[in-house]
């Protein structure tokens, strides 16, 4: 018997080969994109203040900035009495120019302009404050891309396999019951 007679067609196999492929490929780019996000929540701040001494900050209202200090330094610091300060929710450390920065404090201003800050650190550094919910998901999302994407693609693909498999089967087995010439 001719393999072309047979239905299914074989290219069912070969489009459920590029489904699992396609979902996993997706799947990767889900997982980049996510840990771009990510990365992209991790503060900057373009330049650092020598610690013990007195530094003037520029804020601007109606924005949150952290105050971030070397890890494994003094986590002191004295702010301008028209600064209100808050303990972040959670620690956030990270790195930046091969230095490891720790989250300290929340600073927020009523009206924009130039404050104090001195902290007992040796360099420390004033900037955005972190959008933990944007890190965390973008680690999540991407995580959860890079494993349920392919997942659901090796499955639709396993099924479509599975299906042209069992009907190949069924329909060749019909096939050679058919006496030839009716």
């Amino acid at each position: 018997m001719d393999p072309r007679q047979l239905r299914p067609r074989r290219r069912w196999y070969g489009i459920a080969v590029g489904i699992a492929v396609l979902f996993t490929a997706i799947g990767i780019g889900g997982f980049v994109v996510g840990i771009v996000s990510a990365t992209g929540s991790i503060p900057d701040f373009d330049s650092t203040y020598p610690g013990n001494q007195d530094s003037q900050v520029t804020l601007e209202s109606g924005r949150s900035y952290g105050i971030y200090v070397p890890e494994n330094s003094p986590q002191t610091c004295n702010v301008d009495d028209r600064v209100t300060t808050a303990s972040p929710n959670a620690t956030f450390t990270f790195t930046r120019d091969g230095q490891q920065w720790v989250h300290l404090s929340n600073l927020t201003v009523d009206a924009a302009g130039t404050y104090t800050v001195n902290c007992d650190a040796p360099t420390y550094a004033v900037g955005p404050a972190p959008e933990l919910g944007q890190f965390a998901g973008g680690i999540g999302g991407g995580l959860a891309a890079l494993m349920g994407l392919p997942c659901l693609g090796i499955t639709i693909g396993g099924i479509i396999a599975l299906v042209t498999g069992l009907r190949r089967s069924s329909h060749k087995k019909r096939l050679q019951a058919t006496p030839y010439g009716y």
